[in-house]
């Protein structure tokens, strides 16, 4: 029992906490903290640059490797080209939020599914020119079968998780308690 009257007392010390016009950045986040979070973000930093360095690297040593045949330096420039602008696409729809404009989204999805479908269609002709017919058959099958999937989730369907996080935002505390199940309370 005494468990119980410590959790209601500490649900309240947290409700009128949550409801003091002082900042929370302003009284739990001392400069220890910030040092903390400015290392996580070096630290991020430092792996999207050896990323990117080992990428770099590896295209240019195939680049190297296909520099007497024109086909497969054109195919190995146009396959790092696509994969950058994939990468800059997804970061680009990463950074938008619910009150991003919806044609702005819907413009960043059919971008990302047109340049990951360009890139599936050339893997699937690099790879069913060197296979017998039967295996290069079922290589165009699976492609066909991912640009297909691809187009409905990206292109055709709705902003569906977009329109769950409005629901969640406006459905209140009362519906989102009253969701919690009695083994989540105790954590």
């Amino acid at each position: 029992m005494a468990d119980k009257s410590s959790l209601v007392t500490s649900n309240a010390a947290d409700d009128a906490h949550a409801r003091s016009p002082v900042p929370e950045a302003a009284t739990e986040h001392p400069p220890a903290s910030l040092a903390a979070r400015s290392l996580e973000s070096m630290c991020g930093a430092c792996l999207r640059f050896a990323t990117v360095a080992l990428v770099g690297y590896s295209l240019a040593t195939t680049a190297w490797r296909a520099r007497h045949d024109p086909g497969d330096l054109a195919f190995v420039a146009g396959a790092g080209a696509l994969l950058a602008a994939l990468l800059a696409c997804l970061r680009r729809a990463e950074r938008l939020t619910p009150e991003s404009p919806a044609e702005e989204r819907r413009r960043v999805q059919a971008a990302v599914w047109l340049i990951s479908t360009v890139l599936s269609c050339a893997f699937a002709y690099r790879v069913a020119a060197i296979m017998p017919m039967a295996v290069a058959v079922l290589v165009w099958c699976m492609t066909a079968l991912v640009v297909l999937v691809g187009f409905c989730l990206l292109v055709l369907c709705k902003d569906e998780q977009y329109q769950c996080l409005e629901e969640v935002e406006d459905a209140g505390d009362a519906k989102l308690l009253s969701k919690i199940e009695p083994n989540d309370e105790l954590v």
